[in-house]
């Protein structure tokens, strides 16, 4: 009885193995069924890339086919040449020669046709893609780059758009030339004597195996190339950007070390990717001259049985020539096409993503005359819908009457930020809403909306334009008088006025060559020109000395007379002049009211004010 319990359970376990087994290997076929489908995705959606110019594709197709017809041509005439000879027909062979030379041009102009036409293509999709690209990336919200690095966008929109480029123009009808140069080649042979034709064909099952295995193997590299390649320009772009922290810290070496990786990473993936062409071209080669071995041996018996001419061998083996050629080309396409679909998938991934913010079927421009009417009410929100992700926000409603100057202070992380950026409709509430003048943003073009807001960040971004670009940037097409006069409001026309070019001063990558305050006054000097009905500052004089701020803050006074303003302060001279103060802990008002009487209620806000807001 024991034994035979134990042969009960050694059984068991060998079915259960089976089953195991049987599972995996039908995971296996499924996961390679997904991968193939999806592959085949890409590879339909890629080449849908093309389609808009299908008439430059189409008339390229037509030059090149006439290109493949005429050079198909050539070989036949060879053959009437050395037979020719043989028979010493000298006008026979003038009239062969001088068709020969006709073909050989009118080949040569398809040619060029057909190359130029391609180059255009290529370079119009290249560029059409990347605007379009553009284009999806300027409409994406801000969360989509909160998680990215600069340096791999830019690289997709560059490399990644350059590979798939040559793959869907060059590659593409390269792959209708080889297809209309093998079929011609072995139906000619075939016409000639069918039995060369047959010793070719050994090697077309081993070509075809040559191709997927190498296209497959590229694929995988190519994207893990361009993925390095990506992290390089990452790096780059960072340290670029940053170099004065870069040197500050001494960091060159650390720096030039992590670019060096990034860089030696790609290049090991495109080195192994090279071994991979050049085992390639080869290996399709020696399989091509392997069959035309054999087929030179069985043809040279054929003319001696008087089975075939001279001229006939040569013309069949220069067929045979251009069929196994075009073979190997079209494994190669293959395999080129297989390495284009690594980056198209990088692409399309970035085309796929949709905006967390985006304008709603029914949305419409805000009215234009804006009262500054803002409420928040029951706004709940955190950064990332995962169930363990923070509330900022559970619940908060604040209400801010036109033409008041509310300050917003607290602790780091209480949420004064996230407000600015709920009023710009950076994000969505995930529940509440947000009003302006009664409106819900939701229901607002996001355009009207931030045409109705000024922001002075902190921090000001400039660009690497002009002062007058740059002011300009807040109202585009204004005169170069207005451009002055919001200087002078913002208190910047002095300085800009005693630099050698003035306005047309260039003011270097964000602004590099102008001091903090400068770039901070030219920030206020742009929202001032854009004249917005609700203003939003970031402790817009926190980088000016004690005497710029003055009058700055002199000009900021007329500028938020008659409008609402929000300020996320950082000093106590901004704060004294609110008209209500808001204090932020947690994501909760903890206390509101004026300066005076939020110090006497010796709260928050009085251990943050008497310790100058260090806290903040």
């Amino acid at each position: 009885m024991t034994t035979s319990g134990g042969g009960d359970v050694a059984a068991d376990d060998v079915a259960q193995r089976r089953r195991g087994s049987n599972a995996q290997v039908a995971a296996n076929a499924a996961a390679a069924g997904a991968k193939a489908s999806l592959d085949r995705a890409v590879l339909r959606r890629m080449l849908g890339l093309a389609r808009p110019y299908w008439r430059l594709l189409a008339v390229g197709a037509v030059c090149l086919v006439a290109a493949s017809g005429l050079g198909l041509v050539l070989p036949t005439l060879a053959g009437d040449l050395i037979d020719g000879v043989g028979g010493g027909d000298g006008p026979e062979l003038r009239r062969i020669g001088g068709v020969l030379v006709v073909v050989f041009i009118a080949q040569a102009a398809f040619g060029i046709a057909q190359g130029y036409l391609l180059t255009y293509a290529g370079e119009r999709l290249v560029a059409d893609l990347r605007r379009g690209l553009y284009r999806h990336l300027q409409g994406l919200s801000l969360g989509f780059f909160d998680g990215r690095r600069v340096g791999d966008l830019v690289s997709r929109l560059t490399n990644d758009a350059t590979t798939i480029r040559g793959a869907l123009t060059t590659n593409l009808l390269r792959f209708l030339e080889q297809t209309i140069t093998l079929v011609g080649a072995i139906a000619l042979v075939l016409a000639i004597n069918w039995r060369l034709v047959a010793v070719v064909l050994v090697v077309v099952p081993p070509l075809v195996g040559v191709g997927v295995l190498f296209g497959n193997r590229l694929q995988k590299l190519t994207t893990r190339e361009q993925e390095a390649l990506g992290e390089a320009t990452t790096v780059l772009e960072e340290t670029l950007s940053g170099v004065r922290s870069v040197k500050a810290f001494a960091r060159e070496g650390y720096e030039i070390g992590r670019y060096e990786g990034s860089v030696g990473r790609g290049f090991g993936f495109a080195l192994e990717r090279a071994r991979l062409n050049a085992a390639f071209g080869p290996t399709v080669t020696g399989l091509g001259y392997l069959s035309l071995t054999g087929v030179l041996v069985f043809g040279a018996r054929e003319v001696a049985n008087d089975r075939l001419s001279a001229g006939e061998l040569v013309s069949s083996l220069l067929y045979l020539v251009l069929a196994v050629g075009s073979l190997g080309g079209l494994t190669g396409g293959y395999a080129q096409l297989r390495q284009a679909s690594g980056a198209a998938v990088r692409l399309f991934e970035l085309l796929d993503t949709a905006p967390e913010v985006a304008d709603a079927p029914d949305a419409r421009p805000l009215p234009t005359a804006v009262r500054g009417d803002i409420a928040f009410e029951g706004v709940g929100f955190r950064y990332g819908r995962e169930a363990e992700a923070p509330w900022v926000f559970d619940g908060f409603s604040l209400a801010i009457a036109p033409g008041e100057t509310v300050a917003l202070v607290g602790p780091s992380g209480a949420g004064k930020t996230t407000l600015v950026n709920l009023l710009l409709r950076f994000y969505d509430p995930e529940h509440g809403r947000v009003l302006l003048d009664g409106h819900d943003l939701r229901r607002l073009t996001a355009r009207s909306l931030r045409e109705a807001i000024g922001v002075v960040p902190q921090e000001p971004i400039l660009f690497g334009g002009t002062i007058a670009e740059n002011i300009a940037y807040g109202r585009l097409g204004a005169t170069p008088l207005e451009i002055e006069a919001a200087a002078r409001a913002a208190n910047a026309h002095a300085f800009v006025a005693e630099l050698p070019a003035g306005y047309d001063t260039a003011v270097g990558e964000r602004g590099v060559k102008l001091s903090g305050g400068q770039r901070q006054r030219i920030a206020i000097a742009r929202a001032v020109l854009k004249d917005p009905a609700v203003l939003l500052l970031d402790e817009a004089t926190s980088s000016l000395d004690n005497a710029s701020e003055a009058a700055i803050q002199a000009a900021l006074a007329g500028l938020m007379a008659n409008r609402t303003t929000l300020v996320i302060a950082h000093r106590l001279s901004t704060v004294e002049r609110a008209d209500r103060i808001v204090v932020l802990d947690r994501g909760t008002i903890v206390e509101q009211g004026r300066h005076a009487e939020l110090l006497a209620r010796g709260g928050l806000y009085y251990r943050l004010a008497t310790r100058d807001f260090a806290e903040l």
